[in-house]
């Protein structure tokens, strides 16, 4: 499933430094930077509440960005990115920072995504246990088609078989995990095993 970027309003700043940060922060902008494939470094500063809402509500910080950069001067042009690092306040946890990075529509980059478990296994219903080894997998994908989630599907997974990254049906992006790396694996349900009792000898009555 293929995804449009998201529109985000950019300018470029001057000033520099702690001071001009802090200024930036009180009249709800955010203190911003983009770089990458080789070109122009960029300190910005962006609406914060335009930043938040813009962000997919689905792909959270895996949204593709469309940014619009607007320089005195220079007039505006248009940055595919996507946000690579952010920093959050540590008790109010709004944004006070953040990186954007130029990507091409048109190759692949990395991303880690979260891991959806759906179904109920095969094994489970016959009283086993299942146990799972991951909630994120990194993935390689044109920026279109970053998924919301990876879903994995354990419902045909019986007692002692074991679900692994090679298994997965993938649709549009490519993993970068070991093939060989466990995802869930189903414990057996314990066999009780109950002896029987040994019959004792019937008495024989006094004669």
């Amino acid at each position: 499933m293929t995804h449009e970027s998201r529109k985000i309003n950019v300018h470029v700043r001057t000033a520099a430094g702690k001071g001009a940060a802090r200024t930036l922060r009180s009249a709800g902008k955010i203190p911003a930077v983009l770089y990458g494939r080789g070109g122009e470094r960029l300190t910005l500063m962006v609406d914060r509440k335009e930043l938040e809402k813009s962000i997919d509500p689905t792909r959270q910080w895996n949204t593709w960005f469309s940014v619009h950069v607007h320089e005195e001067g220079k007039g505006e042009r248009v940055e595919s990115c996507l946000v690579v690092d952010r920093q959050v306040h540590p008790i109010r946890r709004s944004l006070t920072h953040v990186d954007f990075m130029r990507v091409d529509p048109a190759l692949e980059i990395e991303a880690v995504v979260p891991v959806e478990y759906t179904g109920r296994s095969v094994g489970v219903q016959a009283g086993g246990k299942l146990k799972t080894f991951r909630r994120s997998l990194k993935i390689a994908a044109v920026p279109a088609n970053i998924p919301v989630k990876v879903t994995v599907d354990v419902t045909a997974l019986d007692g002692n078989q074991t679900l692994r990254m090679e298994d997965l049906a993938l649709d549009g992006f490519r993993l970068r995990e070991r093939p060989s790396d466990p995802l869930a694996f189903v414990e057996a349900a314990k066999v009780k095993v109950v002896e029987a009792e040994e019959k004792k000898p019937a008495k024989k009555g006094k004669k």
